[in-house]
């Protein structure tokens, strides 16, 4: 339950695990979505088939491992290196996947709409990975907060302590 307008430690966990479950869920239906039009695009551009599947794995993995790295390292100085990575590896995700959309099109939808679509998935995959990094960040600092002497050494106890994210009680 609630008290004095705080969340349960139980209602910081569901919290927090439906939020990387989702950020999961939709970083494997951005990757899954952005490869096939990637690997098109790779081969349209004259990477042989064989090997184009290759380029998609580049581009989208870079966002997948910095998608990572800047959730592990959340509130940290050096957070804003994979922060960097993720945001050029979105770029240039979105920048193929609209320009394969508009080479691919149906003649009856309009090239923008066709590029506006394919931009959805790496654009929503950094919003819901800002949206998760806030809420570990929040609900970190919030069980930091309501700890007690007795339930324990807290972060700011043990100075080789990371400050990243909370989960069940464990900081990653």
């Amino acid at each position: 339950m609630s008290t004095g307008g705080q969340v349960s430690g139980v209602g910081h966990r569901w919290a927090l695990r439906t939020a990387v479950a989702g950020t999961v869920f939709i970083a494997g239906g951005a990757f899954w979505l952005s490869f096939n039009a990637l690997a098109d695009l790779a081969a349209r551009s004259g990477i042989e088939p064989g090997q184009a599947w290759v380029w998609p794995l580049i581009v989208d993995g870079i966002i997948v491992v910095a998608t990572v790295s800047a959730v592990a390292l959340a509130g940290q100085r050096a957070a804003w290196y994979p922060w960097a990575l993720l945001a050029g590896g979105a770029l240039v995700s979105v920048m193929a996947n609209s320009l394969h959309a508009v080479v691919a099109a149906d003649a009856d939808v309009p090239g923008v709409l066709a590029a506006s679509v394919a931009a959805v998935p790496p654009v929503v995959l950094l919003a819901i990975t800002h949206l998760t990094v806030i809420l570990t960040r929040t609900i970190q600092s919030t069980t930091t907060e309501s700890r007690t002497p007795a339930s324990g050494p807290t972060v700011e106890d043990d100075p080789q302590a990371s400050p990243g994210p909370v989960l069940d009680g464990v900081s990653y």
